[in-house]
């Protein structure tokens, strides 16, 4: 994407565009709630998920600066009314910019370079995604600590052991194991 469209997908999204700011721990997006805004973080981290049919919290993936915190088939099914799936919650402060879903929609059917830039973003999510599929299918819980620390550099010390461990699928007790067992190898202590 060139730096031109970016710049014209700004400009047209401004017009809506509004500030926003979370504590840690708020919800950005309730599941059980229609999903109706798009959330720009320009500084922090959120995390998306799920509950599954026995209650645990499930994380899909994380959002941090510069990026949109977005549950794209929750915002689509929040346009007939139906309740979000995905929460989406602040891992630490936040600050931003909400866009509401319909009127950013509305704009982009009537520019071409928004459609574009757009469709770039969607593709982008499907890309992340499969590799997201990936790295679940993974073998060993330390293969995909691996896959997370390459996928998210730095954003380790920034969040909760228990927001990674629900990432990885394993608990946090075992989390700290393998942080302990990495400590161990390199014969240095991690920064927490």
């Amino acid at each position: 994407m060139s730096e031109e469209s970016y710049n014209n997908v700004t400009n047209i999204l401004a017009t809506i565009a509004k500030p926003f700011h979370v504590r840690k721990g708020e919800y950005l997006q309730r599941a059980g709630v229609p999903a109706t805004q798009v959330h720009w973080l320009a500084s922090g981290v959120a995390r998306s998920g799920f509950f599954n049919r026995e209650g645990l919290e499930v994380t899909l993936r994380f959002y941090r600066e510069g990026e949109s915190a977005t549950t794209l088939t929750d915002l689509i099914n929040g346009e007939t009314g139906q309740p979000a799936v995905q929460f989406l919650i602040a891992e630490t402060p936040i600050h931003g910019f909400t866009l509401d879903w319909k009127l950013a929609s509305e704009l982009r059917a009537k520019d071409e370079g928004m459609q574009q830039y757009h469709l770039s973003i969607a593709m982008h999510g499907l890309q992340a995604l499969a590799q997201r599929a990936y790295s679940s299918g993974e073998t060993s819980a330390q293969e995909r600590l691996a896959a997370f620390r390459e996928e998210y550099p730095g954003l380790e010390a920034r969040i909760s052991q228990r927001a990674i461990a629900s990432y990885l699928g394993i608990t946090p007790q075992y989390m700290s194991r393998l942080r302990r067992e990495a400590e161990l190898a390199s014969g240095e202590p991690r920064v927490a």
